[in-house]
């Protein structure tokens, strides 16, 4: 729902979760999960500490809350990049896109890297209605993909294990990769991946013929 859809105590509503959100995120990502407190994110956000809880159960359900819209953020910034690009035919290299182009933002952004932590698929399984209304810029990852499958006439059995497998994939093995170089370095592991990814989205769509 665009903004100018919204009443003005809806505005100001998703305004104070927005900064409770990023209050909570740059402390997490600073000061660390542990030591942060509720009355320290509510104090930077510019709120009360009973504010904070009209709007999250606890530390635990803000840190959940915004892994889920970093993940989803991130694969959103992923799918509109990849609809600029008009050259990009088969499936399986637009799948290599989304995946270079997350793992691009990730060696460049340490602090989300470290946060989401191995956790990125949460945005592929945090679709329902009322996440997307409550968060700005996230979408229906799976919507996007099931749709993107159904344009050029791919029926698999289990469409989105395949983007599970793939997403974690990526998400489990370029956490070392990016952080300490190991076992090869960043450079040296993409083709790799890239290879992986395609052989598995080849012999899916191999299967479904």
């Amino acid at each position: 729902m665009a903004e100018h859809e919204l009443t003005k105590n809806e505005i100001k509503k998703r305004k104070k979760r927005n900064a409770l959100l990023d209050s909570a995120y740059e402390l997490f990502t600073t000061v660390g999960y542990t030591k942060t407190t509720v009355l320290q994110i509510a104090r930077r956000a510019g709120v009360g500490k009973g504010t904070f809880y009209l709007y999250f159960n606890d530390k635990t359900d803000i840190r959940d809350e915004l892994i889920g819209v970093k993940s989803s953020q991130l694969l959103a910034r992923a799918v509109k990049a990849l609809q600029h690009r008009k050259d990009i035919g088969s499936f399986a290299d637009k799948l290599v896109f989304i995946t270079d182009y997350i793992i691009t933002v990730l060696s460049k952004d340490i602090a989300m890297l470290k946060f989401i932590s191995k956790s990125l698929s949460w945005g592929l399984f945090k679709n329902s209605a009322e996440f997307v209304k409550k968060n700005e810029d996230v979408i229906d990852f799976q919507k996007f993909i099931l749709g993107a499958m159904e344009e050029e006439g791919i029926h698999l059995q289990e469409p989105l294990l395949l983007i599970y497998t793939i997403i974690e994939l990526t998400n489990s093995t370029c956490y070392n990769i990016i952080l300490h170089g190991e076992p090869v370095t960043f450079s040296e592991y993409k083709p790799y991946l890239y290879n992986c990814i395609r052989l598995i989205a080849n012999d899916a769509l191999k299967k479904s013929r």
